[in-house]
């Protein structure tokens, strides 16, 4: 038989991760995974008595739970999660979901059975449901950063970290790049295993509905930032050769920058831009450190 463990990062939202949890139950999961990556006592707290309370109720798999002390950012989180199961119970699968995303009836086994048509095959996601909108997937710009819904010249496919179902023949330590915080990593982990010769692809019979901007407000500084730093890490892990770097920098901050003054205008706020401004600074910054 085999086995599939969900993994679900919580971050000051423990309201939405009981909601995940309870979209879980009739999955067919063997083991659920809770990593509470507030590094908050009080959000702990607040997490644990829900997780308590959700325990009083027949659980058809097994829950285990884990603590960071301070916010590891998505890549990490989810890294240290894989870790601890492939080193105290591996399993063939798993799920990675997060907590503002619900499974819908007979999602898990769709995705299963998708991934078990091709032998290469090692990350599929299902369609995501976001009210008005359904996602099969992106498709990434390399040159700009921008991101479509279609194929477009200078594009490759990839599936959102959303919802994710991974085999564990690509846990490696871990799945994603922790040099990213959070945003890019999806990106990264599909153009990598593209170019090993894995297959990635949406399960189009598998439906998750979606919340969207999960731990973070679109508009906020954290959001901004974050955002905008994925993308410029992205540069240098999707250059095929080293005159391409130029290139995509050059791209990335003429649709950043760009994109920065026309949220300034609509969200009446210089944060976009200070975050990009940031961003750009750090990023380079510690990129002429690290060459020392």
């Amino acid at each position: 038989m085999l086995t599939v463990c969900a993994i679900i990062l919580d971050y000051f939202g423990s309201s939405k991760t009981m909601t995940c949890l309870a979209s879980l139950m009739d999955q067919g999961l063997d083991t659920v995974m809770i990593v509470d990556n507030s590094g908050n006592p009080e959000a702990n707290i607040q997490l644990q008595e829900a997780l308590a309370k959700f325990q009083q109720q027949d659980i058809p798999f097994v829950m285990h739970q884990m603590a960071s002390p301070r916010n590891l950012g998505y890549a990490a989180g989810v890294n240290t999660a894989l870790r601890w199961m492939e080193k105290n119970h591996p399993h063939h699968y798993y799920l990675l979901i997060n907590n503002d995303a619900e499974a819908t009836p007979g999602m898990l086994q769709e995705l299963l059975k998708f991934m078990r048509q091709h032998e290469r095959r090692a990350l599929c996601a299902p369609v995501i449901d976001m009210g008005p909108r359904r996602i099969p997937g992106f498709w990434y710009q390399r040159f700009s950063g921008l991101m479509f819904s279609h194929h477009l010249f200078g594009t490759f496919p990839f599936l959102t970290g959303c919802c994710l179902l991974v085999d564990r023949r690509i846990v490696d330590n871990g799945l994603f790049d922790e040099e990213f915080f959070m945003y890019g990593e999806d990106v990264e982990l599909n153009w990598r295993l593209n170019a090993s010769g894995w297959k990635i692809a949406c399960a189009n019979q598998a439906t998750v509905q979606h919340e969207g901007v999960g731990s973070s407000r679109q508009g906020d500084y954290f959001y901004e930032y974050h955002m905008t730093y994925g993308h410029l890490l992205l540069v240098r892990k999707l250059a095929k050769q080293q005159w391409e770097i130029p290139l995509f920098y050059l791209g990335r901050i003429i649709t950043f920058t760009a994109r920065a003054v026309i949220r300034t205008i609509r969200y009446r706020s210089f944060v976009p831009l200070k975050a990009w401004g940031c961003s750009l600074r750090e990023h380079f910054f510690l990129r002429n450190l690290h060459n020392k």
